[in-house]
């Protein structure tokens, strides 16, 4: 019995002594209750050691569960005791990637948390000492608005917030179905996923402040579906004024898969209930919207994310993105650029040299990781007509002749590399076109990088070139990291390019540090009559920056302007007359030709034989 008495005595001093141990500032007071954070030294190739304060999974809203899933996000109820922040919280429901099993490329991206419907966490890194007034930097994740979670290695905040002095955020928002099934009714409103980041961004407003932060100089950044959440912040009135700057990596709203519109939202949410049985009641007659939904709400959350994946099947066609709801998001994104109705402010963004490639790996005929995907004429056309099911034939033609490297038109190289640029330009990289130059119409500042270094460490094949998502680890200091092996270059690199993202969202302005500093140019300004970008390489590193102009910009056009004209003007053509064209075409270039010859013939000997020749 003493034995046990001494025993929980000593246990009780040394829980004594160790909440003793805990810095003051590690503890830190929000609108809904105390959280508990930790010290972490962060340690960087060529750097001293520094020290951040790590806040993890702090919640921000009620769990989406039972009635509130499908809905608009609930914020957090005040809790009376101290929050445990040093590790993640759950991550949102979705599938992970097991395409390729063990294979680091793809599985870098799967979740390292367990998964949950409560999912609504976010997580602070803020420098030690602890900053006043510190810019903060909030991070959206992309997938697809089908995967992702804040709890992946390349997206620790630390080395940012430790090398840049800035305070970085990032939230988890729900996915799929269940962030974006869009009904037109309060149960499934659409857009939930928006509404969970917005939530997160008036978390910040509230809070940061606590954390070191300033809340009145905020800036949005996302890369991929991330991005196009940026841009869509920039375009939405509900969320525009949570945030003064943004910067969107490799996307932006006006992308072909980044949004749907009301119809086509309700259409997916109807055929969703159809696969899931909860369509039709035991009468067989149609349920109303609200009676599906609350059918839908009683399926386990893995028939949901089964069956979404049935609702399309086009290539990089996502089943559930947002959607114009005319609340969040009021009209088309392009009508918003058109009308200039956005959020006034300075825009950094780009893209990177191969973006497509990721997603032609895992389906398009004639591509393998494994080999080196080499293509004739023939697969070149088989892998465009899988990459763009929606464009008939006349369209088809088109994408292949501008795509086509005439130098060297049957080079496998080059039709290969013809089907990334095709897919890549359409799906990535054009939305960030198309936002740089009306924000610049619009006076705005615009910075625009291109980001051309292929990761000396990726697993994926050299073929496959500088990929959708490479400049994430640069951003976030990966290279920094003296475990992953980078090379000198990508060092000062990263160093570089955390520079410009961290300086940008003090001022503006990624060649200053602070609004007093002189600007170097560097990074030149991206205006309508000249279009300069930065080239983001390792000349850049070793201070030889290189400028380009246009990026991108006839091809953006062809897909802005030409392409959607030829098909209008060819779509109610029947394939039985093209094919009857087509025919004719051969018959008169060729067949007609013969016949004119043998009838001229015919005619020179009837006057020959007429004459007695």
């Amino acid at each position: 019995m003493i034995p046990d008495v001494f025993l929980i005595i000593l246990l009780l001093v040394i829980g004594l002594a160790s909440a003793t141990d805990i810095p003051r500032d590690l503890k830190v007071n929000t609108n809904v209750g105390e959280v508990l954070g930790k010290r972490l030294t962060t340690v960087a190739v060529g750097a001293p050691n520094r020290q951040v304060d790590a806040f993890l999974g702090i919640p921000y809203a009620e769990p989406p569960v039972d009635d509130l899933r499908f809905k608009a996000p609930v914020a957090k109820r005040p809790f009376d005791h101290t929050l445990n922040a040093t590790y993640y919280g759950y991550g949102c429901f979705h599938f992970p990637d097991e395409t390729f099993p063990g294979f680091r490329g793809s599985e870098m991206w799967n979740s390292p948390v367990r998964l949950s419907e409560d999912c609504l966490n976010l997580n602070v890194w803020t420098p030690y000492p602890r900053p006043q007034a510190a810019t903060v930097m909030i991070w959206i994740y992309g997938g697809s608005f089908l995967s992702g979670v804040s709890s992946l290695d390349v997206y620790d905040g630390q080395y940012l917030a430790a090398e840049q002095n800035v305070v970085v955020v990032s939230m988890n928002y729900r996915l799929g179905a269940l962030g974006f099934l869009a009904m037109g009714q309060d149960s499934s409103p659409g857009n939930q996923g928006l509404m969970d980041q917005t939530l997160a961004m008036r978390w910040v407003q509230d809070n940061i402040h606590e954390f070191g932060g300033d809340p009145n100089q905020v800036t949005i950044f996302g890369e991929s579906a991330g991005a196009a959440s940026v841009s869509l912040h920039l375009l939405s009135p509900i969320s525009r004024n949570l945030f003064q700057r943004a910067i969107m990596q490799s996307s932006a709203a006006t992308a072909p898969w980044a949004t749907v519109d009301h119809d086509e939202g309700l259409r997916r949410g109807k055929l969703l209930a159809e696969k899931l049985q909860c369509s039709e009641g035991n009468n067989g007659v149609e349920l109303t919207i609200p009676q599906m939904v609350d059918c839908i709400r009683t399926r386990e959350v893995t028939q949901i994310l089964l069956k979404q994946f049935e609702i399309t099947d086009g290539f990089c066609e996502f089943p559930f993105p947002p959607v114009v709801d005319g609340t969040f998001i009021t009209e088309t994104p392009r009508t918003s650029l058109e009308r200039r109705s956005f959020k006034d402010g300075e825009i950094m963004l780009g893209s990177n040299l191969n973006e497509a490639y990721f997603f032609i790996i895992y389906e398009v005929p004639g591509f393998d990781k494994d080999s080196e995907s080499l293509l004739n004429r023939d697969q070149f056309y088989d892998a465009l007509q899988y990459s763009f099911p929606r464009v008939n034939s006349f369209g088809q033609d088109a994408i292949a002749f501008q795509y086509t490297e005439w130098l060297a038109p049957h080079d496998p190289v080059k039709l290969r590399d013809g089907v990334d640029f095709a897919a890549g330009d359409y799906l990535f990289a054009c939305s960030t076109y198309d936002f740089a130059y009306s924000y610049a119409s619009a006076n705005n500042k615009v910075y625009y990088y291109r980001f051309l270094e292929r990761d000396s460490t990726s697993p994926w094949p050299d073929w496959m070139g500088v990929l959708h998502g490479d400049e994430i680890l640069y951003i976030f200091g990966m290279p920094l990291i003296a475990e992953r092996n980078y090379t000198d270059i990508e060092v000062a690199l990263s160093r570089k390019m955390m520079t410009y993202w961290a300086n940008f969202a003090k001022t503006g302005n990624p060649n200053k540090m602070t609004d007093s500093d002189p600007d170097s140019g560097e990074w030149p300004e991206y205006t309508t009559n000249k279009q300069k970008y930065l080239e983001l390489t390792e000349d850049l590193a070793n201070n030889n920056p290189s400028v380009g102009r246009g990026p991108k910009a006839d091809k953006c056009a062809f897909w802005r302007d030409y392409l959607p004209t030829l098909q209008t003007q060819t779509g109610d053509i029947k394939e039985t007359e093209i094919k009857w064209k087509e025919e004719f075409s051969k018959w008169y270039t060729k067949h007609m030709v013969n016949w004119k010859a043998e009838f001229a013939h015919y005619i020179n000997n009837k006057d020959a034989q007429c004459d007695g020749r």
